[in-house]
């Protein structure tokens, strides 16, 4: 079978890519799958579109050029020569006309048995659905907050991308992921667009042991704080430390922090632990591969999550398969957010606060699982039992994967 895959160049998989070498880091959905394709007997033609100047990719020609340690070339489209300022938005909508362009002429050049593209590249694969014959398999990595603001917004923009929502795609797979996913589809998908949800994979004996320095870090009598996120708005950064300052402000000395991720909010993390008089307690280790994240929360007392958008993210399910004591937000009962975390862990497994911005509460219950670790434990234990009857291997989860777009390529021919 022939597949054409298209998805946006994640950062996590740039630094990586402009080395010429195969490093991926974060987007496991991505690279696990990339990686099976690779290994497997199936024709593949890889795309990444640039969509941003955050990856750092400089070029404006297309290329496709061998990576070490991965078997398939990789083609990437850049974002073309940049437009100035004054064109605004146009800047963005020229950019995905043009990437269309150069995603229909691989498609004709490759003719692939079906075509495989990720979220952000919604614009070209509605058009493929629409224009061509072609199989167009639409992966919805989650849904964040713009996609459903999307479904209620008037203007031409958003007419024009539930246009796109609509097209004929032969399958759209979404990450049961929190984000409310099921509900979005139900509203946002042509009626008779055939649809799955995927609850992501954790393979908790993948692990690599921490560096030495990191472990360092980890050494002494204090109650590890474990956070592990994108550092940008959505993730709750700032109240992360602000509740373990004032957690610490009640208890000092008992309490570190260890943050693993990297992005803007990295500078004002620090700088607020600062101000607080706590530096010396928040220990930032940038982004990590996956399997040094999951050694990492072996060694950590309680895990914290402040997503706002969704509480079933990879980082999440690696820690309720690893078993440490969680603390999430409740489920905030519009769109569907975190339904499928309420149904899947119970309230005595998972600690929750009434909300992502819930700083007092947060800071509460860091103090109360600090001072009954046999609590702490428990729900440790309650949460991985639990985690092990629902949460797949990566292994099976991206066998499923792989088996539905075989199922689609075969109905084509």
């Amino acid at each position: 079978m022939r597949i054409l895959y298209v998805s946006r160049l994640f950062s996590g998989l740039a630094e990586g890519i402009r080395d010429r070498r195969w490093d991926p880091r974060g987007v496991p959905t991505v690279y696990r799958l990339l990686e099976a394709l690779d290994k497997s007997e199936h024709e593949l033609r890889i795309v990444f579109t640039v969509k941003d100047d955050a990856v750092g990719w400089e070029g404006t020609e297309i290329q496709t050029f061998p990576i070490e340690g991965f078997g398939r070339e990789i083609t990437v489209i850049p974002q073309r020569a940049r437009l100035p300022a004054m064109f605004g938005r146009a800047r963005g909508y020229l950019r995905e006309i043009d990437q269309y362009r150069d995603i229909r002429r691989l498609r004709d050049d490759f003719a692939p048995d079906i075509a495989y593209f990720d979220r952000v590249n919604i614009y070209q694969a509605a058009l493929l659905a629409r224009r061509t014959t072609v199989p167009v398999v639409w992966r919805v990595m989650g849904v964040p907050p713009a996609m459903h603001d999307m479904l209620d917004l008037g203007g031409p923009v958003a007419r024009l991308t539930r246009w796109a929502y609509r097209a004929p795609f032969a399958m759209v797979t979404c990450s049961r992921d929190g984000s409310g996913g099921e509900q979005w589809m139900d509203r946002a998908l042509a009626p008779d667009t055939p649809r799955r949800m995927m609850l992501n994979g954790v393979d908790i004996k993948d692990t690599t042991p921490l560096a030495t320095d990191f472990k360092a870090q980890l050494e002494g009598p204090e109650t590890k704080i474990l956070f592990v996120a994108r550092l940008v708005e959505d993730k709750g950064c700032i109240e992360f430390v602000d509740a373990v300052s004032t957690a610490l402000n009640a208890a000092p000395g008992r309490f570190r922090a260890i943050i693993a991720g990297s992005g803007p909010l990295a500078g004002p993390m620090r700088e607020r632990a600062q101000s607080a008089g706590h530096a010396d307690q928040f220990h930032f280790l940038g982004q990590l591969p996956h399997d040094e994240v999951l050694s990492l929360q072996r060694e950590c007392d309680i895990y914290v999550s402040l997503n706002r958008m969704c509480n079933l993210t990879n980082a999440n399910l690696e820690a309720m398969r690893t078993g440490v004591c969680m603390i999430i937000p409740a489920s905030p009962g519009i769109r569907g957010i975190d339904v499928d975390t309420d149904e899947l862990m119970p309230p005595d497994t998972i600690w929750r606060i009434s909300d992502a911005g819930d700083v007092q509460g947060l800071s509460d219950a860091l103090i109360r699982l600090d001072s009954e670790p046999d609590e702490r434990k428990r729900r440790a234990r309650a949460t991985f039992e639990q985690a092990e009857m629902f949460i797949p291997t990566w292994t099976e989860r991206i066998a499923e994967e792989i088996q539905m777009l075989e199922q689609l390529g075969t109905a084509r021919n």
